[in-house]
């Protein structure tokens, strides 16, 4: 009996810790009007499913830091490059790659996470959108520093963490983590481009989805897995779409409130499985965010320019995991170690 409401109560501490949190966060991004709104929780929704510990105030700092140096940095360097586009583009799929290649050789996943989605965002707004992009970094900083704050407090509230584990031990990768570097760059490059030789301006919420679904991506899993990926992105862009609808019926903050938390309840009982379950969870919840967060920014507007968003944000995810999927069984598999040779116990 102990054993079982032991585990209800860490089950039941990690989804408020989830729900509140991100809740929070989504909630003061729309009362401030910050642009874009969505990014602290996302931000939570991340950390809070990524760190198995409770954080340190130092820790949070060191976070908050990282994202002080990966958000400005690509800033500058792409105000710096505007007038020569295709340096510009070399040195941003440089990074990528470094950062890709980073994490395939077990680096920090955190620090890269946020270095390729600064790296896939901000060099494509400052050429598309100039005006907003003077306020990415700022907003980048400023969602993480709400993230860590919200963290360390639901932390305090609910404080009970399941007992540290050792972690699976991965599956072998489908090739050298060179060419799985090569590889997870060159299937953003579609995306990337699309959106700079068109001159979209809504890329933000696309290219951001679109990074963390390739990130999420594991090629040690089946095709069903990318699946379940490309369709929970989709779901949860619809739902976010669908949570936009019903507010309109009842427009206020209370609302807006307890509708979040209730779908984040949901949200949080999921990624707390871990596991494929959870991870298809977390896209399709940062999905859910980025959506509602866009269509609350945008205010009203036809079904058909929904639709057309929609269709752009499931169609990049959709079209980078079917290339991951596809280059990765393609590369040349490391040769299995062959078996020693039996010795007979019958001498000849």
């Amino acid at each position: 009996m102990n054993a079982s409401s032991s585990a209800t109560t860490i089950r039941l501490h990690g989804v408020l810790r989830f729900a509140v949190a991100v809740t929070a966060a989504f909630v003061i991004g729309e009362v401030m009007q910050w642009w874009p709104s969505f990014l602290a929780a996302v931000f939570v929704a991340v950390l809070l499913s990524s760190l198995p510990v409770r954080p340190t105030p130092r820790m949070a700092l060191g976070l908050v830091m990282v994202m002080t140096v990966v958000a400005w940095v690509p800033y500058l360097l792409a105000s710096l490059l505007r007038g020569m586009p295709i340096v510009l583009f070399g040195l941003t799929l440089l990074g990528m790659f470094l950062a890709f290649f980073g994490l395939l050789l077990g680096r920090p996943r955190l620090p890269a996470m946020l270095l390729l989605i600064c790296l896939a965002v901000i060099p494509v707004v400052v050429m598309t959108a100039p005006a907003q992009a003077a306020v990415l970094p700022w907003a980048l900083v400023r969602g993480m520093a709400l993230a860590v704050v919200l963290m360390l407090a639901v932390h305090a509230l609910w404080p009970v963490l399941p007992a540290p584990s050792a972690a699976p031990p991965a599956g072998p990768l489908p090739g050298s983590p060179l060419a799985l570097a090569i590889v997870s760059t060159l299937v953003l490059l579609p995306v990337l481009l699309v959106y700079l030789l068109l001159g979209l301006v809504d890329a933000l919420p696309v290219i951001v989805t679109t990074v963390m679904l390739v990130i999420n991506f594991e090629p040690q899993r089946s095709a069903r897995h990318a699946l379940a990926l490309v369709l929970g992105n989709l779901a949860g862009g619809l739902l976010g779409w669908c949570l936009h609808v019903v507010l309109l019926s009842t427009p206020n903050l209370l609302f807006l409130s307890l509708l979040l938390l209730l779908v984040m309840i949901g949200f949080g009982r999921w990624i707390s499985a871990g596991g494929a379950v959870g991870a298809v969870a977390l896209v399709a919840c940062n999905a859910a965010l980025i959506i509602f967060g866009t269509a609350l920014a945008t205010g009203p507007t036809s079904v058909m320019v929904w639709l057309t968003r929609l269709t752009q944000f499931a169609l990049a995810g959709a079209v980078a995991l079917t290339l991951m999927h596809l280059l990765w069984r393609w590369l040349p598999r490391a040769a299995a170690p062959s078996p020693s040779p039996s010795v007979s116990p019958h001498p000849r």
